[in-house]
Protein backbone atom coordinates (compact mmCIF):
# COMPACT_ATOMS: atom_id res chain seq x y z
CA UNK A 1 0.00 0.00 0.00
CA UNK A 2 1.09 3.37 -0.72
CA UNK A 3 2.05 6.22 1.56
CA UNK A 4 -1.22 7.78 3.27
CA UNK A 5 -2.59 10.92 1.85
CA UNK A 6 -2.82 13.96 4.45
CA UNK A 7 -5.68 16.21 4.77
CA UNK A 8 -4.07 19.35 5.11
CA UNK A 9 -0.81 20.59 3.40
CA UNK A 10 1.18 23.32 5.14
CA UNK A 11 3.94 25.09 3.12
CA UNK A 12 6.78 27.34 4.73
CA UNK A 13 8.51 29.19 2.52
CA UNK A 14 12.32 30.08 4.09
CA UNK A 15 15.44 32.15 2.95
CA UNK A 16 17.57 32.69 6.08
CA UNK A 17 15.30 32.09 8.62
CA UNK A 18 17.40 30.44 11.39
CA UNK A 19 16.03 32.84 14.74
CA UNK A 20 12.48 32.58 14.23
CA UNK A 21 12.60 29.08 12.42
CA UNK A 22 12.60 26.84 15.33
CA UNK A 23 9.70 28.63 17.57
CA UNK A 24 7.57 28.51 13.49
CA UNK A 25 8.22 24.36 13.42
CA UNK A 26 7.50 23.90 17.17
CA UNK A 27 4.31 25.65 16.97
CA UNK A 28 2.79 24.09 13.62
CA UNK A 29 4.23 20.66 14.83
CA UNK A 30 1.86 20.80 18.50
CA UNK A 31 -0.94 21.48 16.38
CA UNK A 32 -3.94 19.44 17.87
CA UNK A 33 -4.94 18.39 14.53
CA UNK A 34 -1.99 16.08 13.10
CA UNK A 35 -3.15 14.62 9.78
CA UNK A 36 -1.11 17.01 7.90
CA UNK A 37 2.31 16.98 6.31
CA UNK A 38 4.49 19.98 6.54
CA UNK A 39 6.52 21.24 3.48
CA UNK A 40 9.73 23.65 4.51
CA UNK A 41 11.21 25.12 0.71
CA UNK A 42 14.53 26.40 1.87
CA UNK A 43 15.15 29.58 -0.70
CA UNK A 44 19.18 28.65 -0.84
CA UNK A 45 19.47 29.70 2.52
CA UNK A 46 23.02 31.00 4.09
CA UNK A 47 22.82 30.31 7.68
CA UNK A 48 21.85 27.53 9.91
CA UNK A 49 18.05 27.30 8.35
CA UNK A 50 19.26 23.95 6.41
CA UNK A 51 20.84 22.38 9.80
CA UNK A 52 17.59 23.11 11.48
CA UNK A 53 15.42 21.62 9.01
CA UNK A 54 17.33 18.68 8.66
CA UNK A 55 17.16 18.30 12.87
CA UNK A 56 13.69 18.52 12.54
CA UNK A 57 13.04 16.13 9.92
CA UNK A 58 14.84 13.78 11.29
CA UNK A 59 12.67 13.56 14.12
CA UNK A 60 8.84 14.05 12.73
CA UNK A 61 8.02 12.14 9.81
CA UNK A 62 5.27 14.67 8.57
CA UNK A 63 7.87 17.51 7.49
CA UNK A 64 9.08 17.27 4.44
CA UNK A 65 12.27 19.49 3.36
CA UNK A 66 13.48 21.02 -0.02
CA UNK A 67 16.21 22.82 -0.25
CA UNK A 68 16.85 24.90 -4.12
CA UNK A 69 20.35 25.11 -5.28
CA UNK A 70 20.01 28.63 -6.07
CA UNK A 71 17.45 31.34 -5.08
CA UNK A 72 14.61 31.22 -7.02
CA UNK A 73 13.00 34.49 -5.59
CA UNK A 74 9.72 34.56 -3.06
CA UNK A 75 6.86 34.04 -5.37
CA UNK A 76 8.70 31.08 -6.94
CA UNK A 77 9.55 29.83 -3.75
CA UNK A 78 6.18 29.85 -2.27
CA UNK A 79 4.69 27.97 -5.22
CA UNK A 80 6.85 25.40 -5.11
CA UNK A 81 5.04 24.38 -1.98
CA UNK A 82 2.19 24.62 -3.59
CA UNK A 83 3.29 22.27 -6.85
CA UNK A 84 4.88 19.63 -3.08
CA UNK A 85 1.33 19.81 -1.50
CA UNK A 86 -0.75 16.39 -1.60
CA UNK A 87 -3.51 17.53 0.64
CA UNK A 88 -7.44 18.48 0.07
CA UNK A 89 -6.47 21.84 2.04
CA UNK A 90 -3.14 23.97 1.96
CA UNK A 91 -2.04 26.87 3.93
CA UNK A 92 1.08 29.03 3.79
CA UNK A 93 3.20 30.02 7.09
CA UNK A 94 5.85 32.61 7.15
CA UNK A 95 9.15 31.39 9.04
CA UNK A 96 8.83 33.78 11.52
CA UNK A 97 5.10 33.37 12.40
CA UNK A 98 3.22 31.53 15.19
CA UNK A 99 -0.32 29.56 15.00
CA UNK A 100 -2.26 28.76 17.99
CA UNK A 101 -2.95 24.71 18.85
CA UNK A 102 -5.81 24.63 17.63
CA UNK A 103 -5.83 26.37 14.69
CA UNK A 104 -5.66 23.63 12.00
CA UNK A 105 -8.27 21.65 13.90
CA UNK A 106 -10.87 24.80 13.76
CA UNK A 107 -9.90 25.57 10.05
CA UNK A 108 -10.35 22.13 9.07
CA UNK A 109 -13.81 21.37 10.89
CA UNK A 110 -14.99 25.27 9.17
CA UNK A 111 -14.25 23.16 5.58
CA UNK A 112 -15.42 20.22 6.42
CA UNK A 113 -18.98 21.77 7.79
CA UNK A 114 -19.23 23.55 4.37
CA UNK A 115 -21.11 20.80 1.99
CA UNK A 116 -21.55 23.08 -0.66
CA UNK A 117 -18.14 23.78 -0.81
CA UNK A 118 -18.80 27.51 -1.11
CA UNK A 119 -15.80 28.35 1.60
CA UNK A 120 -12.45 28.68 -0.27
CA UNK A 121 -10.29 30.26 2.58
CA UNK A 122 -10.80 30.12 6.27
CA UNK A 123 -8.78 32.08 8.43
CA UNK A 124 -8.72 33.00 12.27
CA UNK A 125 -8.02 36.52 13.78
CA UNK A 126 -5.01 37.83 14.06
CA UNK A 127 -2.31 39.06 16.99
CA UNK A 128 0.72 41.01 16.09
CA UNK A 129 3.26 40.14 18.32
CA UNK A 130 7.19 40.89 18.40
CA UNK A 131 10.50 40.01 18.36
CA UNK A 132 10.26 38.03 21.34
CA UNK A 133 6.36 36.95 20.55
CA UNK A 134 4.79 39.00 22.96
CA UNK A 135 1.26 40.41 21.68
CA UNK A 136 2.00 44.27 21.08
CA UNK A 137 -1.69 44.65 19.00
CA UNK A 138 -4.47 43.27 18.20
CA UNK A 139 -5.50 43.28 14.73
CA UNK A 140 -9.09 44.71 14.93
CA UNK A 141 -9.83 45.50 11.13
CA UNK A 142 -12.66 43.18 9.55
CA UNK A 143 -13.53 42.56 6.09
CA UNK A 144 -16.05 40.61 5.34
CA UNK A 145 -15.89 38.45 2.17
CA UNK A 146 -18.25 35.59 3.53
CA UNK A 147 -20.92 37.14 1.23
CA UNK A 148 -22.70 34.82 -0.92
CA UNK A 149 -21.98 37.53 -4.47
CA UNK A 150 -18.91 37.02 -6.02
CA UNK A 151 -19.75 40.53 -6.88
CA UNK A 152 -20.33 41.75 -3.13
CA UNK A 153 -17.26 40.01 -1.97
CA UNK A 154 -14.78 41.34 -4.53
CA UNK A 155 -16.32 44.92 -4.11
CA UNK A 156 -15.67 44.96 0.08
CA UNK A 157 -12.31 44.20 -1.21
CA UNK A 158 -11.34 46.36 -3.87
CA UNK A 159 -13.02 49.13 -1.77
CA UNK A 160 -11.13 48.12 1.92
CA UNK A 161 -9.04 50.79 3.28
CA UNK A 162 -5.17 49.23 2.12
CA UNK A 163 -3.46 50.70 5.18
CA UNK A 164 -6.18 49.28 7.50
CA UNK A 165 -6.14 45.87 5.92
CA UNK A 166 -2.85 43.73 6.19
CA UNK A 167 -4.10 40.81 3.81
CA UNK A 168 -3.57 38.25 6.56
CA UNK A 169 -6.26 36.41 4.52
CA UNK A 170 -3.69 34.94 2.45
CA UNK A 171 -2.44 32.50 5.30
CA UNK A 172 -5.95 31.08 5.57
CA UNK A 173 -6.46 27.52 5.08
CA UNK A 174 -7.72 27.29 1.27
CA UNK A 175 -9.11 24.27 -0.84
CA UNK A 176 -5.97 23.49 -3.13
CA UNK A 177 -8.37 23.00 -5.73
CA UNK A 178 -9.36 26.28 -6.10
CA UNK A 179 -5.97 27.75 -5.07
CA UNK A 180 -4.65 25.67 -8.66
CA UNK A 181 -7.50 27.74 -10.40
CA UNK A 182 -5.20 30.59 -9.62
CA UNK A 183 -1.28 31.40 -10.94
CA UNK A 184 -0.76 31.41 -6.86
CA UNK A 185 1.71 33.91 -5.61
CA UNK A 186 3.30 35.76 -8.64
CA UNK A 187 6.60 38.20 -8.58
CA UNK A 188 4.82 41.81 -8.32
CA UNK A 189 4.29 44.31 -5.70
CA UNK A 190 0.70 43.39 -4.06
CA UNK A 191 0.92 39.72 -6.15
CA UNK A 192 -0.75 38.66 -2.72
CA UNK A 193 -3.61 41.09 -2.73
CA UNK A 194 -4.54 40.11 -6.11
CA UNK A 195 -4.39 36.56 -5.35
CA UNK A 196 -6.97 37.10 -2.33
CA UNK A 197 -8.87 38.99 -5.03
CA UNK A 198 -9.42 36.28 -7.54
CA UNK A 199 -9.89 34.28 -4.91
CA UNK A 200 -12.97 36.05 -3.37
CA UNK A 201 -13.91 35.50 -7.14
CA UNK A 202 -14.05 31.95 -7.18
CA UNK A 203 -15.49 31.39 -3.67
CA UNK A 204 -16.03 33.07 0.12
CA UNK A 205 -13.90 33.93 2.73
CA UNK A 206 -14.54 32.47 5.79
CA UNK A 207 -13.18 34.17 9.56
CA UNK A 208 -12.96 32.33 12.32
CA UNK A 209 -13.98 34.81 15.28
CA UNK A 210 -10.75 33.90 17.60
CA UNK A 211 -7.33 35.09 17.56
CA UNK A 212 -5.22 31.51 16.60
CA UNK A 213 -2.91 33.45 14.59
CA UNK A 214 0.13 35.17 15.29
CA UNK A 215 1.97 37.53 13.29
CA UNK A 216 5.39 38.72 14.13
CA UNK A 217 6.76 42.14 13.68
CA UNK A 218 10.34 42.96 13.27
CA UNK A 219 13.18 45.06 11.75
CA UNK A 220 15.07 42.66 10.18
CA UNK A 221 11.53 41.06 8.34
CA UNK A 222 12.25 41.38 4.51
CA UNK A 223 9.10 43.88 4.84
CA UNK A 224 11.19 46.42 6.67
CA UNK A 225 14.57 45.81 5.50
CA UNK A 226 13.70 46.32 1.78
CA UNK A 227 15.28 48.60 -0.46
CA UNK A 228 12.91 50.96 -1.51
CA UNK A 229 12.14 53.85 -4.34
CA UNK A 230 13.11 56.42 -1.62
CA UNK A 231 17.43 55.07 -2.79
CA UNK A 232 18.99 55.56 -5.87
CA UNK A 233 18.33 58.93 -6.25
CA UNK A 234 14.84 59.20 -6.61
CA UNK A 235 14.32 62.13 -3.68
CA UNK A 236 12.10 64.62 -5.22
CA UNK A 237 9.57 61.69 -6.23
CA UNK A 238 9.80 59.81 -2.70
CA UNK A 239 9.65 63.14 -0.52
CA UNK A 240 6.39 64.15 -2.61
CA UNK A 241 4.56 61.29 -3.27
CA UNK A 242 6.01 58.56 -0.97
CA UNK A 243 8.70 55.41 -1.67
CA UNK A 244 6.01 53.53 -3.57
CA UNK A 245 4.84 49.66 -3.25
CA UNK A 246 6.42 47.97 -0.82
CA UNK A 247 8.25 44.81 -1.25
CA UNK A 248 9.33 46.77 -4.43
CA UNK A 249 9.53 45.15 -7.77
CA UNK A 250 13.06 44.56 -7.47
CA UNK A 251 12.56 42.69 -3.89
CA UNK A 252 10.39 40.25 -6.53
CA UNK A 253 12.42 40.70 -9.31
CA UNK A 254 15.95 42.38 -8.53
CA UNK A 255 16.97 42.38 -12.56
CA UNK A 256 13.76 45.64 -12.34
CA UNK A 257 16.22 47.63 -9.73
CA UNK A 258 17.08 50.67 -11.40
CA UNK A 259 14.63 50.11 -14.49
CA UNK A 260 11.08 51.93 -15.58
CA UNK A 261 8.58 49.60 -14.22
CA UNK A 262 5.17 50.73 -13.82
CA UNK A 263 4.12 48.42 -10.45
CA UNK A 264 1.03 50.22 -10.27
CA UNK A 265 0.06 50.73 -13.61
CA UNK A 266 0.54 46.59 -13.66
CA UNK A 267 -1.74 46.01 -10.74
CA UNK A 268 -4.63 47.57 -12.48
CA UNK A 269 -4.04 45.17 -15.44
CA UNK A 270 -4.01 42.05 -13.09
CA UNK A 271 -6.91 43.12 -11.32
CA UNK A 272 -8.69 43.94 -14.33
CA UNK A 273 -7.31 40.50 -15.65
CA UNK A 274 -8.75 39.13 -12.58
CA UNK A 275 -12.56 40.01 -13.40
CA UNK A 276 -12.18 38.65 -17.00
CA UNK A 277 -11.20 35.09 -16.33
CA UNK A 278 -13.21 34.43 -13.28
CA UNK A 279 -16.40 32.09 -13.75
CA UNK A 280 -18.57 34.71 -13.89
CA UNK A 281 -22.00 35.61 -15.63
CA UNK A 282 -21.67 38.91 -18.20
CA UNK A 283 -24.17 41.25 -15.04
CA UNK A 284 -21.98 40.05 -12.59
CA UNK A 285 -18.30 40.79 -14.70
CA UNK A 286 -19.80 44.05 -15.59
CA UNK A 287 -20.30 45.08 -12.03
CA UNK A 288 -17.42 44.06 -11.09
CA UNK A 289 -15.28 46.14 -13.50
CA UNK A 290 -17.96 49.18 -12.24
CA UNK A 291 -16.20 48.41 -8.41
CA UNK A 292 -12.74 48.13 -10.30
CA UNK A 293 -13.42 51.49 -11.72
CA UNK A 294 -14.64 52.77 -8.38
CA UNK A 295 -11.40 51.98 -6.80
CA UNK A 296 -9.64 53.51 -9.52
CA UNK A 297 -11.37 56.62 -8.64
CA UNK A 298 -9.00 56.70 -5.37
CA UNK A 299 -6.02 55.01 -7.39
CA UNK A 300 -5.35 57.33 -9.96
CA UNK A 301 -2.28 59.52 -7.79
CA UNK A 302 -0.27 56.31 -7.73
CA UNK A 303 -0.60 56.16 -11.10
CA UNK A 304 0.90 59.20 -11.59
CA UNK A 305 3.32 58.49 -8.94
CA UNK A 306 3.80 55.83 -11.20
CA UNK A 307 4.81 57.91 -14.19
CA UNK A 308 6.79 60.46 -12.24
CA UNK A 309 9.00 57.63 -10.59
CA UNK A 310 9.66 56.36 -14.27
CA UNK A 311 10.81 59.88 -15.58
CA UNK A 312 13.04 60.77 -12.59
CA UNK A 313 14.85 56.66 -13.38
CA UNK A 314 15.03 57.88 -17.00
CA UNK A 315 16.52 61.35 -16.06
CA UNK A 316 18.95 59.47 -13.34
CA UNK A 317 20.08 56.52 -15.73
CA UNK A 318 21.27 59.36 -18.34
CA UNK A 319 23.22 61.33 -15.76
CA UNK A 320 24.89 58.03 -14.80
CA UNK A 321 25.84 57.86 -18.56
CA UNK A 322 27.15 60.83 -18.89
CA UNK A 323 29.10 60.83 -16.43
CA UNK A 324 30.57 57.22 -17.05
CA UNK A 325 31.13 58.48 -20.49
CA UNK A 326 32.88 61.37 -18.72
CA UNK A 327 34.91 59.28 -16.87
CA UNK A 328 36.39 57.07 -19.95
CA UNK A 329 37.26 59.78 -22.33
CA UNK A 330 39.91 60.84 -19.59
CA UNK A 331 40.99 57.44 -19.15
CA UNK A 332 43.19 57.04 -22.10
CA UNK A 333 44.84 60.24 -21.68
CA UNK A 334 45.96 58.98 -18.04
CA UNK A 335 46.88 55.44 -19.69
CA UNK A 336 49.08 56.95 -22.43
CA UNK A 337 51.05 59.46 -19.84
CA UNK A 338 51.67 56.56 -17.97
CA UNK A 339 52.77 53.86 -20.52
CA UNK A 340 56.27 54.54 -20.24
CA UNK A 341 56.67 53.75 -16.78
CA UNK A 342 55.15 50.96 -17.02
CA UNK A 343 56.72 49.43 -20.23
CA UNK A 344 60.06 50.01 -17.85
CA UNK A 345 58.52 48.24 -14.50
CA UNK A 346 57.56 45.34 -17.01
CA UNK A 347 60.88 45.08 -18.29
CA UNK A 348 62.69 45.47 -15.24
CA UNK A 349 60.59 43.22 -13.56
CA UNK A 350 61.26 40.75 -17.02
CA UNK A 351 64.98 40.83 -16.29
CA UNK A 352 64.98 40.07 -12.57
CA UNK A 353 63.03 37.06 -12.92
CA UNK A 354 65.12 35.30 -15.75
CA UNK A 355 67.32 33.51 -14.30
CA UNK A 356 64.55 31.69 -12.04
CA UNK A 357 62.30 31.49 -15.42
CA UNK A 358 64.92 28.52 -17.04
CA UNK A 359 64.93 26.93 -14.01
CA UNK A 360 61.29 26.46 -13.77
CA UNK A 361 59.35 24.20 -16.30
CA UNK A 362 56.64 25.21 -18.01
CA UNK A 363 52.81 25.30 -16.30
CA UNK A 364 50.09 25.35 -18.71
CA UNK A 365 47.21 28.06 -17.23
CA UNK A 366 44.35 25.70 -15.99
CA UNK A 367 41.21 25.79 -18.80
CA UNK A 368 38.39 27.77 -17.69
CA UNK A 369 34.92 26.03 -18.17
CA UNK A 370 31.51 27.11 -17.41
CA UNK A 371 29.44 25.44 -14.36
CA UNK A 372 25.96 24.42 -15.32
CA UNK A 373 23.77 25.21 -12.37
CA UNK A 374 22.31 21.63 -10.27
CA UNK A 375 19.22 20.76 -11.02
CA UNK A 376 16.73 21.25 -8.03
CA UNK A 377 16.34 18.49 -5.84
CA UNK A 378 13.06 16.81 -5.20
Amino acid sequence: MGEPVPRVSVCVPVRNGQKYLRACLDSLLAQTYTDFELIVCDNASTDATESICRQYASRDSRIRYHRHATNLGPAANFNFGLHLARGEYFRWHAYDDLVAPEHLAECVDVLQRDHNRDVVVVYPQTTIIDDRGEPIEQYQFVLNLDAPSPVTRFRRFMLAPHRQHRNFEVFGLMRRQALLRTPGHEPYAHGDRVLIARLCLLGRLRQIPRPLFLARRHVSQSMQTLPSRAGGGRSWVTRWLGPGPLPPPEWWNPALRHRVVFPDWNLVRQYWRSVSVAPLSWPQRAACRAALLLWLGRYWPKLVRDVAFAMETVLTHAEQQKAENGSAVSTPAAATASAPAAAAAVAAGAEASAGRAAATSRVEPASLREVSARPLRS
